[in-house]
């Protein structure tokens, strides 16, 4: 996932703050939220996203920023399904 490269990593601009706890100038050093945050507050930036509908980017969106959803972990069995569908089950 992009976010896991430090060097994009997004900066919580002043009028966004408080952002799942960062505050201005606070580098999102958690690869989901800082994918969230760039989907919600910068979304040219991702030019395939950019195109979408407006339902679509709804539903990657809460795929890939309220789920927590660890693909990598589901497919490669690195994980009880406990650990892996308990955001899901919240939800």
């Amino acid at each position: 996932d992009i976010m896991k490269m430090s060097m994009i990593l997004p900066e919580v601009q002043k009028e966004h703050e408080p952002y799942h706890g960062y505050g201005a100038g606070d580098i999102i050093g958690d690869h989901d939220h800082a994918l969230a945050y760039v989907m919600e507050h910068f979304p040219d930036m991702l030019p395939s996203f950019r195109e979408l509908e407006s339902s679509e980017k709804l539903s990657v969106k809460f795929t890939q920023c309220n789920l927590c959803f660890n693909h990598g972990w589901f497919v490669q069995a690195e994980a009880p399904p406990g650990a892996i569908f308990t955001k899901f089950r919240q939800t």
